[in-house]
C-alpha cells in the first residue's frame, strides 16, 4: 500500500520537474531568451523593432546618405560617432512599409489621424532643426542642424596657436578655430579645459566654432527678431526653452575673418558683367527668411521681386513675366501654399519656363516627391546660403541671354 500510494506523487513530481525543465528554455520564462524591443511610432501607427542589444541614447547630427545608399529605403540618413564611426539612422516608416504593417492603412481611422499630422506639420511654420550650445556660460547660441557636419569634444590642450590663429589637428590636417566673440559682441569663450568643436564645410574647407555645452539637437517654431540682436556674425534670435537664443550665421563669420575663402566661389559670386541683371521673384510669408534670402541674392547683384504668398506671387508675375527670370519660394503659406503656385506656374504657357526653387523645411522624401509632381525644379533647405546661392547662380547662367 506504502508503494501504491506514493507512486501517484512521485509520477506527479517527475512530471513538474519535466515541465519546468521544458519551460526554462522557452521566451516567456528563461532571461536568456528574453527580446529586446525597441517602441517605435510612424505616423498614427506604433510597432516594435526587435534589436540585438540596447547600447545607449545619444544626441546626434543626421546627414543625408550618399548617392550610393539612397536607395536603401530602410535608413533615414548616417551619422558620425564620437570614436569617429559612422552609424546608420533607420527610417521606421519604411521600415514598416518593407515589412507589410498595415493595421490601420486604408481605415477612416487612419485617414483622420493622416490629415491631423499634415495639419499640425502645416501650423508648425517655418520649424527649424537648429544645435543649441553655449559659448560663455550665460549665453545660448543656435545654428541650422543641417550645416553642421560634426561635433567634436576636446581639451583646452588641443588648442594650437599658430600664426595668430587658433588650429587643432582634424583628419591629417589643421584645423582653423573659430569662436563666436571674434566677430560679435558677445561674451569671450569659457575658459574651461573641456571644449566642443563644431565642425562645418564651407567654400569646400572644414572650419570649427568653439563652443561649450550643453548641447542640444531640436526642431522649433519660434518667431525669430531679427532686429534686436542682430549684428556681424548674429542673424537673430528667438526664444528656445526659455532662453533668449542667439542664431549664428557661420558664412558671415568667416566671410568676416577670412574674407578670402569665398573669393572663387559660388558663394561670392556677382552677377555677369555685361550688364544682364536676372531678377529673382521671392515668395515667403516669413519677414525673416524673406529678408535673409533677399540679402543673400542683392549682395551678389540680382535684382529681388517679393510676394508674401502665392495669390500675390502670380500677381507679380502677370506685371514683370518678361523680367523675371526665376522663382524661389516657401512651400508652407497661407492663401496658396508653394505647391499650388508651382503647379499653377509649369501650366501657364506665359510663366512654365521659369525654374522654381523651394525653400523650405519640409524636406521629406514624400514632400519632394510632390514638388517634382507638380514641377519644382530643386529643393533646398532654409539658411542654407550656400547650397542655396550656388543653385541660383547656376539657374541664372542658364537665363542668360545667347
Amino acid at each position: 500500500m506504502f508503494k501504491d500510494a506514493t507512486q501517484p506523487e512521485t509520477v506527479e513530481h517527475e512530471t513538474d520537474r519535466t515541465e519546468i525543465d521544458r519551460e526554462a528554455d522557452e521566451r516567456r520564462t528563461s532571461p536568456a531568451s528574453a527580446l529586446n524591443i525597441v517602441v517605435v511610432s510612424t505616423g498614427a501607427m506604433k510597432y516594435g523593432l526587435i534589436v540585438d542589444r540596447l547600447h545607449d541614447s545619444e544626441e546626434i547630427v543626421i546627414k543625408p546618405l550618399g548617392r550610393h545608399l539612397q536607395q536603401c529605403k530602410g535608413y533615414a540618413g548616417a551619422t558620425i560617432m564620437g570614436d569617429g564611426r559612422i552609424a546608420l539612422i533607420l527610417d521606421v516608416s519604411n521600415i514598416s512599409r518593407m515589412a507589410g504593417l498595415t493595421s490601420l492603412d486604408g481605415t477612416e481611422r487612419a485617414s483622420e489621424l493622416a490629415e491631423a499630422a499634415k495639419n499640425a506639420i502645416t501650423r508648425a511654420k517655418d520649424k527649424q532643426a537648429l544645435l543649441t550650445f553655449s559659448s560663455s556660460i550665460q549665453e545660448q547660441f543656435a545654428v541650422p542642424l543641417n550645416q553642421v557636419e560634426r561635433v567634436e569634444k576636446i581639451k583646452q590642450s588641443d588648442i594650437e596657436h599658430v600664426g595668430g590663429r587658433r588650429v587643432m589637428k582634424y583628419r591629417g590636417g589643421s584645423l582653423p578655430l573659430l569662436s563666436i566673440d571674434e566677430v560679435a559682441m558677445v561674451e569671450p569663450l569659457a575658459d574651461q579645459n573641456d571644449l566642443l568643436v563644431i565642425v562645418f564645410n564651407l567654400a569646400g574647407k572644414d572650419v570649427g566654432l568653439l563652443a561649450i555645452g550643453p548641447i542640444d539637437a531640436i526642431e522649433v517654431a519660434a518667431d525669430i527678431d531679427d532686429v534686436t540682436l542682430r549684428q556681424p556674425g548674429i542673424m537673430g534670435s528667438a526664444i528656445i526653452a526659455g532662453h533668449t537664443t542667439m542664431l549664428v550665421d557661420i558664412f558671415e563669420m568667416v566671410q568676416t575673418i577670412n574674407p578670402d575663402w569665398f573669393t572663387d566661389h559660388a558663394i561670392s559670386e556677382k552677377v555677369s558683367e555685361d550688364g544682364f541683371v536676372p531678377v529673382i521673384l521671392i515668395v515667403e510669408d516669413s519677414n525673416f527668411f524673406r529678408n535673409q534670402v533677399r540679402g543673400y541674392m542683392t549682395d551678389s547683384g540680382f535684382e529681388v521681386l517679393e510676394g508674401e504668398d502665392g495669390v500675390e506671387a502670380l500677381s507679380v508675375l502677370e506685371k514683370h513675366v518678361d523680367e523675371i527670370s526665376m522663382v524661389v519660394t516657401d512651400i508652407e503659406m497661407p492663401n496658396m501654399d508653394g505647391f499650388e503656385l508651382t503647379e499653377k506656374i509649369k501650366r501657364d504657357p506665359k510663366f512654365n519656363h521659369l525654374p522654381v526653387i523651394a525653400l523650405t523645411t519640409l524636406s521629406g522624401q514624400e514632400d519632394i516627391a510632390r514638388g517634382k509632381a507638380v514641377g519644382i525644379d530643386e529643393y533646398h533647405i532654409k539658411l542654407d546660403k550656400e547650397r542655396l546661392m550656388e543653385c541660383v547662380h547656376r539657374y541664372a547662367k542658364m537665363a542668360e541671354p545667347a
